[in-house]
């Protein structure tokens, strides 16, 4: 069979297969001309309006500042002949196609090492305080969101695109409580990757300490994951998860000291973790039942 793309370039990239749909953009591998390296490029479908197609251009090229060896890098943004958004970025994939942290977990037994596991909490909230540090948030990140290279190093793909695009149509999006809310909701799901590539197990429901699952793991951990996971509170602050961190030689300190946050930023989050978590531990309840 023919391959419909063997003649189809864009600038001096020519695409090799596609590789679905991410972001609302169609993926395709191609191969730079120049260098001889496959790259991914991201081809969005021509915008009706103006207004939205600069609003997406302007999302994405304020993604472009971004640079951690943990975020998918954006090379370039530019338009093809036909009009269409394009974002060329590294390519993660092997000769099969694009490894997400979901595929990596399915192929390890739903979990990784503890060392490894460890290492990939501390790369992900390193990655999103270096992202905080320009004032690009993300908000919840999930399994399907982070990319496996070849060598097994993690990287968050197009961190804060949805938030960006939003905040360019919806100005309220961007409000410091908008903002507050996405935030806590970017570092506990973090926590919740974490819990699970630790430990293999859901957060839902009955949890079960990380130290009653791992062997020989610092019992700061199980503290660790109780705070990040409350569904109250949570940690307070990036800063906060980072710092509590039990590789952290003095995370004793922060473990144990917690402030009260502001009720009129948070109530939102606050009432929707609840909700899920009592849902989710009655659903348990009846199942056992």
């Amino acid at each position: 069979m023919s391959n419909p793309l063997r003649n189809e370039y864009f600038g001096p990239y020519k695409l090799i297969r596609a590789l679905g749909n991410a972001h609302g953009a169609t993926r395709f591998v191609v191969l730079c001309n120049h260098t001889d390296t496959n790259y991914l490029l991201y081809r969005f479908d021509k915008n009706e309006t103006l207004k939205a197609r600069r609003q997406l251009f302007d999302a994405l090229i304020k993604m472009s500042t971004l640079d951690h060896p943990h975020l998918l890098k954006v090379n370039s943004v530019s338009y093809d002949d036909h009009g269409n958004l394009c974002v060329i970025t590294p390519y993660t994939g092997n000769h099969e196609g694009l490894v997400t942290l979901d595929d990596l977990l399915d192929l390890q037994d739903g979990k990784l090492s503890a060392p490894e596991a460890i290492r990939a909490i501390t790369y992900l909230l390193d990655a999103i305080a270096s992202a905080h540090q320009l004032g690009i948030v993300n908000g919840p990140i999930t399994p399907q969101d982070i990319l496996v290279n070849r060598h097994g190093c993690l990287q968050i793909q197009f961190y804060g695109f949805a938030t960006l695009a939003e905040s360019k149509a919806q100005p309220t999006t961007a409000q410091p409580a908008a903002r507050s809310m996405k935030i806590a909701d970017e570092i506990r799901s973090i926590v919740e990757l974490g819990y699970t590539m630790l430990t293999g197990l859901s957060t839902r429901g009955d949890r079960i300490a990380p130290s009653r699952v791992v062997k020989k793991i610092d019992k700061n951990w199980d503290t660790w994951f109780d705070l990040g996971l409350d569904p109250i509170d949570g940690f307070e602050s990036l800063e906060h998860a980072i710092n509590a961190l039990p590789t952290n030689p003095e995370c004793t300190e922060w473990l144990t000291t917690k402030s009260i946050r502001l009720p009129q930023v948070h109530i939102g989050s606050m009432l929707r973790r609840f909700r899920t978590t009592t849902s989710a531990a009655s659903k348990t309840q009846r199942d056992r039942g």
